[in-house]
C-alpha cells in the first residue's frame, strides 16, 4: 500500500508522520531517517498497521516528494481536462452519427492518454502503473482504428431526426462526465486523485459508445465501440478495486 504523509517528527529508527488520508499520526519504522520536519513523503508499506498509539507501519520504501508535486499533478490534469472539453465541444458535426462519434471520441481518448502519462510521472504503485500503461496502449490503438475508419464512416449518413436524438443524448452524457471530472475530490494522494478522475472519464466513454450503438452506424465502427465498452468497463472494475485497497475517499 501507499501512504501520502507529512513528516512531523523524527525519533530513533522511525519517523512520525501525519497521514493525509486519515489525518492521524503514524509511526513509520525505517532505517532511512534522512528526512526533515515538513517533508512531504510517499510511503510504500505492506498494508499492515498496528493498533498501538500511534499506530505503526514498516516502510519498504519512502520517497520524498517535491513540495508542489500534488499541485503540479492537478494543474496538468485540469489543463488536459479543459483541452478535452474544448475539443469535444468544438468538433465539427455532420449528418453522420458515425463521424460525429469519432471526432468527439478522439479528443476524449487523447485526454485519457495524457492523464495516464501524467500519473505515471508521480506514482510507483505497480497496479496503477499497469492500469495507466494499458490505457495509453489501448486508447492509442483505438484512435488509430477510428482514424482508419473515419473516411468510410463519414459517408454513412443518418436522418436528421436520429442525428438530433443522438446529439441530445450525447450532450446529457458529456455534461454529467464533465461535471463529475471537474468536481472529483482531490487530496495529497495523486493515486486516488487519478482513480476518482478516470472512473467518470471511462464511464462517459462507455455511455457514449452504447449511445452510438443504439443508432445505425457504419459497420467498421461497431467493433471499435464494442472494444471500448469491454476495455473501459474492465478498467472501471480494476480502478474501483484498487480504490478500496488504497482506501480512497
Amino acid at each position: 500500500m501507499i501512504m501520502c504523509a507529512e513528516v512531523i517528527g523524527i525519533e530513533d529508527n522511525r519517523l512520525i508522520v501525519l497521514d493525509k488520508a486519515s489525518q492521524q499520526e503514524v509511526a513509520v519504522n525505517t532505517r532511512c531517517l534522512n528526512f526533515n520536519k515538513g517533508d512531504k513523503v510517499k510511503i510504500v508499506y505492506n498494508g499492515i498497521m498496528t493498533r498501538s498509539i500511534p499506530p505503526q507501519i514498516c516502510a519498504a520504501r519512502i520517497i520524498r516528494m517535491p513540495d508542489n508535486y500534488a499541485e503540479a499533478y492537478l494543474l496538468r490534469y485540469n489543463e488536459i481536462l479543459n483541452t478535452m472539453i474544448e475539443g469535444m465541444c468544438s468538433a465539427e458535426l455532420t449528418d453522420s452519427i458515425s463521424q460525429n462519434f469519432i471526432v468527439q471520441m478522439i479528443p476524449h481518448h487523447k485526454a485519457a492518454i495524457e492523464m495516464s502519462e501524467n500519473i505515471l510521472k508521480y506514482t510507483d504503485n505497480a497496479e496503477l502503473i499497469s492500469i495507466a500503461e494499458n490505457i495509453v496502449s489501448e486508447q492509442t490503438k483505438s484512435i488509430e482504428n477510428m482514424r482508419t475508419a473515419l473516411e468510410t464512416c463519414s459517408s454513412f449518413a443518418n436522418c436528421p431526426c436520429d442525428v438530433r436524438t443522438y446529439q441530445s443524448k450525447l450532450r446529457r452524457i458529456t455534461k454529467t462526465m464533465f461535471s463529475e471530472m471537474r468536481k472529483a475530490y482531490s487530496d495529497c494522494c495523486v493515486n486516488c486523485d487519478f482513480i476518482r478522475e478516470m472512473i467518470p472519464h471511462h464511464e462517459g466513454a462507455v455511455r457514449m459508445s452504447k449511445n452510438a450503438l443504439s443508432f445505425e452506424i457504419c459497420p467498421e465502427l461497431k467493433p471499435i465501440l464494442n472494444a471500448i465498452i469491454v476495455s473501459q468497463e474492465k478498467g472501471i472494475r480494476q480502478m474501483r478495486c484498487l480504490a478500496r485497497r488504497l482506501k480512497c475517499r
